[in-house]
């Protein structure tokens, strides 16, 4: 009895591997049926899977902006502090006006971000239906 499952045939030894059952056909199968029934599509389709940002990729680009001000104000704090011989208030101002850039870049980033997913969602419901449906 030959194995099946590296044979590429399903247990009704139809081939798997043709071109009636890729991705890309089952993918325009997908989509003439979402037409035929009126739904919603599943994505938005003037944006792929590959352009949408991942929410780590959001999240790492907000903590890198907050601690990117930070840093830069105590250095440049500390570097006055070092070239004029001060104690360190030029620290300690400069970790405080860091501090402050970075929370509004991350803001800023905040409110771009949510204004360009606000033109290209509809919200749906489980039904895929939208507010107006």
């Amino acid at each position: 009895m030959a194995d099946k499952r590296n044979s590429g045939e399903n247990g009704d030894g139809k081939d798997l591997t043709g071109s009636s059952n890729s991705l890309a056909d089952l993918d325009r199968r997908i989509q003439a049926a979402r037409k035929a029934a009126n739904l919603a599509p599943a994505q938005p389709e003037n944006e792929t899977v590959a352009n949408r940002r991942s929410d780590m990729g959001v999240a790492l680009r907000l903590s890198s902006e907050l601690v990117g001000g930070v840093l830069v104000g105590a250095a440049i704090g500390w570097g006055l502090d070092w070239t004029f011989g001060t104690s360190p208030i030029f620290l300690i101002i400069f970790l405080g006006l860091g501090s402050v850039t970075g929370i509004r870049n991350v803001l800023r980033s905040v409110k771009e971000f949510d204004d360009s997913r606000a033109g290209s969602e509809v919200k749906q419901d489980r039904s895929g239906l939208g507010p107006a449906d």
